[in-house]
């Protein structure tokens, strides 16, 4: 027996093992054998039947937050980002017109945001929630103005939301990272079921290599007997 390649994903594993899984099954049937052997063959089907259940659930649960929860939050993330930093240039250009007669060059718009907009936007996307935070912090300290507490409050509220978002997507990857190392462990055990039920079929049919082989796929991919070139696990039909 040849087992996948453990750098191989867990659904070429499963593929395998579920076709070793199908062999037992399909020998429970056959009338050759001893009551003894069906019931031994019954117990290798069930605990390997086990060990696939629980690689399937964590590489589903894997691919579940690679396909959906970490866009999600990515794109969330990001949503905020341009949502922050459209809000940072609509209170600057506001500053600007109050604080500044218009020009952003004025003391008292790069008292309010030292490096504009151009600064704020080349801050790492972890920095730039403080960045805003901190900008609305002065302008509520600094010269008063009719929109002051409005346009400060929308640049706090932004930031708030941007900052949320950066932990939520963190948390995103780490779940994804958690769930990731879950199904390598369970791919892990599937793989010594395996090796197993390999061990325990020799134990089985002493002297019967080629019996025992046929339970599990080939290094093709294909089973031992009766598969032509173009059939095998996975293979697609087309309907004429």
């Amino acid at each position: 027996m040849r087992l996948p390649r453990e750098s191989e994903s867990s659904w070429a594993h499963l593929t395998f093992a579920g076709f070793t899984w199908s062999s037992l099954l399909a020998w429970i049937e056959v009338p050759d054998l001893k009551e003894a052997d069906r019931a031994e063959l019954a117990k290798l089907a069930a605990s390997l039947k086990s060990d696939a259940d629980s690689l399937l659930k964590e590489a589903r649960d894997t691919q579940d937050a690679a396909l959906f929860a970490r866009p999600a939050a990515q794109a969330k993330q990001n949503a905020s980002l341009v949502v922050l930093k459209r809000r940072v240039n609509e209170v600057l250009s506001m500053v600007a017109i109050r604080l500044g007669g218009g020009s952003k060059e004025h003391p008292a718009v790069r008292a309010f945001l030292p490096g504009l907009l151009t600064g704020f936007a080349r801050a790492s996307v972890e920095d730039r929630p403080r960045l805003a935070s901190e900008a609305a912090a002065r302008l509520d300290s600094g010269e008063a103005f009719d929109e002051r507490a409005t346009l400060a409050a929308k640049l706090k509220d932004a930031a708030a939301q941007a900052q949320a978002a950066l932990e939520a997507n963190e948390a995103a990857q780490a779940g994804w990272s958690k769930e990731r190392s879950e199904e390598v462990v369970a791919k892990g055990r599937l793989r010594l079921s395996l090796e197993r039920t390999h061990r325990q079929l020799g134990a089985m049919f002493p002297g019967q290599r080629e019996l025992v082989e046929s339970f599990f796929l080939k290094s093709s991919g294909k089973p031992s007997e009766g598969t032509t070139e173009d059939e095998g696990p996975g293979a697609e039909t087309t309907e004429g």
